[in-house]
């Protein structure tokens, strides 16, 4: 009936020869079995002249000898045909005919999935109304071979198991293939080990890819076999495997190398180092190397973990600086109080002695001071805090040289220094901030005014010259050009750098630091021309105002 399960009666199975039942014979049964023929023989042959007794003594030795034989096949015969052998294997065993309809199973597969006889596999093993794909057992039918295959089949219990599957002939006296044995070898242990050690190492993949610092494995030959994907990114090449080669473009291994010494020794090393990414980019590396060994102990490669400290060298410097010029800020702020102090002195003696000519005298030194403490301030608070640029359609960089002109002319002229004004004309307006425009201007010309009072040649006219030009993109140039000291070479490509001054105590390294945020700001380019004792010209040109306007 439908849904019940109907074991086959032995005559509705296909037949399987003894022969297919039994194992083939061995070699040395079959040369045993020949030997005691070619000697019985032998006695028949030579009965004619042996005595009786002899040819009866051989006899009784070979009838013995065919017992045994006989007594071992049978007893091989026996086994082979005991059912008993198949429930002691290890595995799922089953006999299927040319339909895929079970003939035979060992105990552990009924155990599993029940008594099967007469039920096709695919709906044993795994509920299917059709063959499975890429059957073995189909397979093993059409070209007389073993196959294998992994699967996957649910048992009684609802369980789902991993087999490997390897199909076998079982053959007739002709040589045709009259059913397939096939095993089946639960491996869902192994399968689920297998997948649990794939996770891992996707796990572990994943986490040495996102670990924000670079790490290379390197063989003894210094080649990186394996890295993380910031080190691919920043540093791999594919015509470059030596670690020397990414990091700093070396032909040869780096001095002091700390994966040379994990090495040698075995243990942990670090170094500071500076290296260039593909870019070109100069970063600061703190760099630390640690073994990486193998079964027996030995070290097989070396783990190299880099972290870039190029943030942190900055804010260091930039930290450094800023106590320099705190240090150099607050000997300024002295002699500026000192200077306020003789200027207020001047003017007292002046009111005791009623003479206006020293009254005047201390006031202006009073207000040549006030002014030197406003400009440090006001540089300081430019660089504190961010500053939203306050910007203006109508502004004239022309009218903000000459008032910077202006405020400077007597304290140039003080100093024997000829402050020059050099405007195009018609000026025109264009949009800039203001305030922002009229510190870089400030500073710029304060820089120029430093440099020719500290330039230690003799005899020489000092001419500093503001100037102000649009040019015929309609970008606006603005130069403060010197005479003075110049910047020396060697120092010449710190100039933007925070708080860096040439001017000793007397400089704060503040000025040109605000005209460097000034023409960011305004996305200008600054850029400067000096030789040592000829003197320097700072330049900044503006791009074209959005809407210039010619003045009213």
């Amino acid at each position: 009936m439908k849904g019940q399960k109907k074991r086959m009666s032995e005559s509705d199975r296909p037949p399987v020869s003894r022969r297919a039942r039994a194992p083939y014979r061995p070699l040395r049964s079959t040369v045993y079995f020949g030997a005691v023929i070619l000697l019985a023989s032998a006695l028949a042959l030579s009965g004619l002249w042996l005595p009786p007794l002899a040819v009866a003594i051989v006899a009784g030795i070979l009838l013995l000898l065919m017992g045994v034989l006989v007594w071992r096949r049978q007893r091989v015969l026996r086994i082979m045909a005991d059912p008993r052998w198949r429930d002691v294997m290890p595995c799922y065993l089953s006999v299927q005919d040319r339909d895929l309809r079970i003939l035979e199973t060992n105990q552990r597969f009924r155990q599993d999935f029940g008594p099967a006889i007469g039920e096709h596999c695919y709906r044993i093993y795994k509920d299917r109304h059709t063959p499975c794909p890429d059957c073995p057992v189909l397979k093993t039918f059409a070209d007389g071979q073993s196959h294998r295959s992994e699967e996957t089949v649910v048992t009684n219990s609802g369980q789902v198991a991993n087999v490997l599957v390897t199909s076998a002939p079982l053959r007739d006296r002709k040589g045709h293939t009259v059913a397939v044995v096939e095993m089946s070898t639960n491996i869902t242990e192994s399968t689920q080990l297998h997948n649990e050690l794939v996770r891992s190492r996707k796990h572990f993949k994943r986490l040495f890819d996102v670990v924000p610092c670079y790490i290379s494995i390197q063989n003894s030959d210094f080649e990186v076999i394996e890295s993380n994907e910031l080190f691919k990114h920043d540093f791999a090449s594919a015509k470059d495997k030596h670690c020397y080669r990414m990091y700093k473009g070396r032909d040869s291994l780096c001095p002091d190398c700390p994966v040379e010494k994990t090495f040698a020794d075995g243990k942990v090393h670090s170094s500071v180092e500076q290296v260039l990414t593909k870019d070109g980019r100069q970063a600061d590396m703190i760099v630390y190397s640690m073994p990486v060994e193998d079964e027996d102990g030995t070290i097989s490669s070396v783990m190299e973990v880099s972290t870039d400290i190029s943030e942190v060298k900055r804010l260091q410097h930039e930290l450094a600086m800023v106590g320099l010029a705190v240090a150099g800020m607050t000997h300024r702020m002295k002699n500026i109080l000192t200077g306020l102090e003789g200027g207020i002195f001047v003017v007292n003696t002046g009111f005791e002695m009623d003479d206006q000519t020293m009254v005047d005298e201390g006031w202006q030194m009073v207000t040549r001071n006030v002014t030197k403490v406003s400009q440090i301030a006001q540089d300081l608070l430019y660089c504190a805090k961010e500053r939203t640029p306050k910007w203006d359609d109508d502004v004239s960089p022309q009218a903000i040289l000459r008032d910077v002109h202006d405020l400077y002319d007597a304290r140039a002229s003080t100093e024997g220094v000829e402050l020059v004004l050099a405007l195009d004309d018609p000026p025109k307006l264009g949009r800039f901030d203001a305030d922002a425009l009229h510190s870089l201007v400030l500073n710029l010309t304060a820089n120029a005014l430093d440099a020719c009072r500290f330039d230690p040649a003799t005899g020489k006219q000092h001419r500093i010259i503001l100037r102000c030009a649009t040019q015929p993109s309609g970008a606006t140039l603005i130069e403060v050009e010197d005479n003075g000291a110049g910047i020396p070479d060697d120092v010449s490509h710190k100039v933007f750098q925070a708080f860096f001054s040439v001017k000793g105590t007397e400089g704060t390294g503040i000025g040109l630091l605000v005209v460097q945020r000034v023409a960011e700001a305004h996305n200008a380019e600054l850029s400067f021309d000096t030789e040592e004792g000829v003197g320097t010209t700072f330049r900044v040109v503006f791009p074209p105002s959005d809407r210039p306007t010619e003045p009213s």
